[in-house]
């Protein structure tokens, strides 16, 4: 049998082999090329819609050049003081409050604007002040009295003692002073006026929180002093207040956020000249319900519901605040 010929057919097919060959080499390297866009791709979208995880203040998230991200539940624990500002932040924020207290004969109705700032600085620190302005309406016995003016200012410094590890929680430190420049006439004689407390005061607190993604755990406990001051007749001395607040926060997506909590204070029985006053100690509760939404980059809007359940506590609270990040 000659098999010359089929020799030299094998011999002339084996140029095309080798291109077909070398084609599938490139379309398969042109497909591998493709599929790894399509997984980076991916990987965007999974972390454009998945919310990025709250961490603890001047710790950035992984892969994330802005520590200060414009995520709602950022923004809302930064101003429950679970978080603080990353060194170099500056936050403005707009704010509005309004309050009802109707108990025993008296209702009182309270609300005006506000204006804090918070700066983050190096080390862990942060520092905050803030001034209210207060129209306040008072009615007792068929008498209204009306009055309005700044309330009281406060300058606060915190700073991050621990950050979250493993079970251990977050933890920040704050002390505060409070300006006793709202006018308060409560201890005087004729119409009573509480735009303020009326008494200078400072304050230490600690406030601790957890990630369970996609709840975020804090809490906190506050001890204020007022300090005593004359007035009208007397030296009046308003004791201590002790603070508990404690809540949960919720990601419902990476720019809109929910959170609950609950607020107790507790005061202690003031003094005029070294005398207990019968009735003036007590205790203030509220059951808060809040929402927040980042409506870009650099501002959010936070809206925040209470109830009272004490009372000495408001029947209701609303506020709604406005922060803008630079």
């Amino acid at each position: 049998m000659n098999k010359l010929p089929l020799l030299m057919a094998s011999l002339l097919a084996m140029p095309a082999l080798a291109q077909d060959a070398d084609t599938l080499r490139r379309q398969l390297a042109e497909k591998e090329a493709e599929v790894r866009q399509l997984r980076q791709r991916i990987a965007a979208l999974e972390r454009e819609l998945t919310p990025r995880r709250v961490l603890p203040a001047a710790v950035p998230a992984p892969d994330d050049d802005d520590a200060d991200s414009n995520r709602a539940l950022e923004r809302a624990l930064v101003r429950e003081r679970g978080l603080l500002l990353s060194a170099g932040a500056l936050e403005v924020e707009a704010n509005f409050i309004y309050s009802q207290l109707d108990v025993g004969g008296l209702r009182r109705d309270a609300y005006g604007p506000g204006l804090a700032i918070r700066a983050g600085l190096p080390a862990r620190w942060q520092l905050e002040a803030g001034m209210p302005y207060v129209w306040e309406r008072r009615e007792s016995g068929g008498a209204v009295n009306r009055a309005s003016g700044e309330g009281d200012a406060y300058v606060a410094l915190s700073k991050q003692l621990l950050s979250e590890r493993a079970l251990l929680p977050s933890l920040i430190g704050t002390f505060s002073w409070q300006f006793a420049n709202g006018r308060n006439t409560v201890f005087d004689a004729g119409p009573s006026i509480a735009l303020g407390s009326g008494f200078d005061g400072i304050s230490a607190s600690l406030t601790a929180l957890k990630r369970s993604d996609p709840l975020v755990f804090f809490g906190s406990y506050a001890f204020t002093h007022l300090r005593p001051d004359r007035k009208g007749a007397g030296e009046v001395d308003l004791g201590n207040s002790h603070g508990f607040r404690i809540g949960v926060g919720l990601a419902t997506s990476p720019t809109t956020s929910l959170r609950a909590a609950f607020s107790l204070r507790d005061f202690e029985r003031a003094r005029i000249d070294g005398v207990p006053i019968a009735g003036t100690d007590g205790s203030i509760g509220l059951v808060e319900l809040g929402a927040s939404a980042a409506l870009g980059r650099a501002t959010a809007i936070d809206l925040l519901l209470g109830a009272g359940v004490t009372r000495a506590a408001p029947d209701f609270r609303i506020g709604i605040a406005l922060p803008i990040r630079f």
